[in-house]
């Protein structure tokens, strides 16, 4: 059993080992909850929609340019032929973006205005270069990015209660049994109820190591996932404010999912991934 005495932030915390629920906690004032919000969790999901794409032939490579799919006038800075997918999906475009407080550009034109600090590939900042491929998305399917999540992921799943709003991309609430099938996705490469969704490799992708990463988690960073180093056992996992975890350990077949309160950060919530590898 795991220790959560220490952990009164918590709102939930699920286990499935070999698709099988080992240990499940819900705080007594959560009981009857049913979404709950994920924060930048969504970027996970944003990474499985490129993946969907390149296995329906959408985009060819996580290695072509972005501009390669977006309509757009003349360009003067070098920076954007050199921008790729990849790079947006890793946080590593080195574009600079408005402030915290100040509004995101809405589209792709918008975005395109913006300068560069550093050669895309360069480094990571924890910024909203993820927002690069909601455009791209809408882009080359002509639909709305939430609209691409319900139809392209959700309708594989067996869990579809979620909300997720395209004016607040950052506030998507699922249910725990939808993040758990998450994980699984994942563990399974691709696969989701018998349905592939994207390609093997494009798992390998994912969770190799495009960057050394930085704040928040300061551990590796992939293809919108994070790299844990902290473990004798090799794991990855997407994260967002408040200590809210979606973890994924290969080795173990093993997915954990932990929702807790947004007051603050809690990366102590990590230490439950170490406690659950005695199960």
């Amino acid at each position: 059993m795991l220790n959560l005495d220490n952990f009164s932030n918590l709102k939930n915390v699920h286990i499935i080992k070999n698709e099988q629920m080992i240990f499940e906690y819900i705080r007594e004032n959560e009981k009857g909850t049913l979404l709950f919000p994920v924060g930048c969790i969504f970027k996970a999901f944003l990474s499985v929609l490129v993946g969907i794409a390149l296995y329906e032939g959408k985009i060819g490579s996580i290695d072509d340019c972005i501009i390669d799919y977006i309509s757009h006038d003349e360009i003067t800075d070098i920076n954007w032929y050199k921008l790729k997918i990849k790079h947006a999906l890793s946080k590593t475009t080195g574009i600079v973006w408005p402030r915290p407080q100040e509004p995101i550009p809405a589209n792709m034109r918008e975005v395109m205005k913006l300068k560069f600090e550093s050669e895309p590939g360069v480094s990571f900042q924890y910024k909203p270069d993820p927002q690069i491929i909601v455009y791209l998305l809408e882009e080359i399917y002509g639909l709305e990015v939430t609209e691409l999540f319900r139809t392209k992921i959700i309708s594989y799943f067996v869990n579809k209660d979620y909300q997720w709003d395209k004016n607040d991309i950052q506030g998507m609430k699922v249910s725990v049994p939808m993040l758990n099938e998450l994980g699984q996705l994942l563990l399974d490469k691709g696969v989701i109820n018998g349905k592939r969704l994207f390609f093997e490799e494009y798992y390998k992708q994912s969770i190799c190591e495009y960057s050394c990463g930085g704040f928040p988690e300061c551990t590796p960073y992939g293809l919108g996932w994070w790299i844990g180093k902290d473990l004798k056992i090799p794991y990855f996992f997407a994260s967002g404010f408040g200590g809210q975890y979606l973890v994924i350990i290969p080795q173990k077949k093993m997915v954990i999912s932990i929702l807790s309160d947004m007051d603050r950060p809690h990366l102590e919530n990590k230490t439950i991934i170490e406690q659950a590898l005695q199960l």
